[in-house]
């Protein structure tokens, strides 16, 4: 099998004001911390943001496994587009908030059912998103096989109408039917992201579903980090150098805009 390697950053083409561009959050606008509500949000990333929708006519969207409140609470930033929690959740450009129909009897039974294994495995954390449920174990590596372990046991009782979507340390139970790339595609349907060029950018397992569906439209995907194997085809090192290339494409844009 043939591993994807992508480009080094340096490699990534001249920014246009017709791009759309689908940002995720954890890993890729933030450092990933050792608990979800432990990260720290940079002080000017709010403004570089809305920097950044104003000189793209609005096509800027957050794509994050978070929720929505989640996020906006961390940015400030109620005027973005965003989806959470895989897209289960959506804020469309107009404001307007789409929320999916799930089985919450069955979420709640398998809430139930992770409650006790967090108690017995220290260090393990179990979040419940609304929507979903992510059994974190970063805290405790140790813990892995027999997360897997119950999970896969929950799966044969609601693999019907739920699946795993992993991540870095977490495995996150999730209705099916609706990932980053399926939300993605809802955006590019709508005004001001249909008929631009999309970009997608992040750093996970999780992000590969956008980074997907972004090459089928002639797009771009950036990989914020060095994980193999992916579909990303271009790579930039860290979340502080995408800060600072995102800052320097907010410049050229509104240099663009003024001249």
């Amino acid at each position: 099998m043939t591993i994807n390697v992508p480009p080094p950053a340096t490699d990534l083409p001249q920014p246009s004001p017709d791009w759309a561009l689908f940002l995720d959050f954890d890993g890729t606008l933030v450092e990933i911390a050792d608990q979800p509500d432990g990260v720290e949000v940079a002080p000017e990333l709010p403004g570089l943001l809305l920097r950044l929708h104003k000189a793209l006519g609005g096509a800027v969207a957050l794509v994050s496994g978070r929720g929505l409140d989640d996020i906006d609470s961390m940015l400030g930033t109620p005027k973005l587009a965003a989806a959470g929690q895989h897209g289960l959740e959506r804020r469309d450009p107009t404001g307007r908030r789409i929320t999916a129909t799930i089985d919450r009897g069955a979420l709640d039974e398998i809430v139930g059912s992770l409650r006790p294994f967090v108690a017995d495995h220290p260090g393990t954390r179990l979040e419940p998103k609304g929507m979903t449920v992510a059994l974190h174990y970063r805290n405790a590596p140790e813990a892995e096989g027999d997360a897997r372990a119950i999970v896969a046991r929950l799966m044969e009782r609601h693999g019907a109408g739920f699946h795993v979507q992993e991540g870095k340390m977490v495995l996150e139970v999730k209705p099916k039917g609706s990932t980053k790339g399926t939300v993605v595609e809802q955006f590019l349907t709508e005004p001001p992201f249909a008929g631009r060029t999309p970009v997608f950018i992040g750093d996970d397992v999780t992000d590969e579903d956008g980074f997907r569906v972004v090459n089928r439209h002639g797009g771009l995907s950036i990989q914020v980090g060095t994980r193999l194997p992916t579909d990303a085809t271009c790579r930039i090192a860290s979340v502080g150098d995408l800060h600072r290339w995102l800052s320097r494409m907010a410049d050229g844009l509104d240099g663009k805009a003024g001249a």
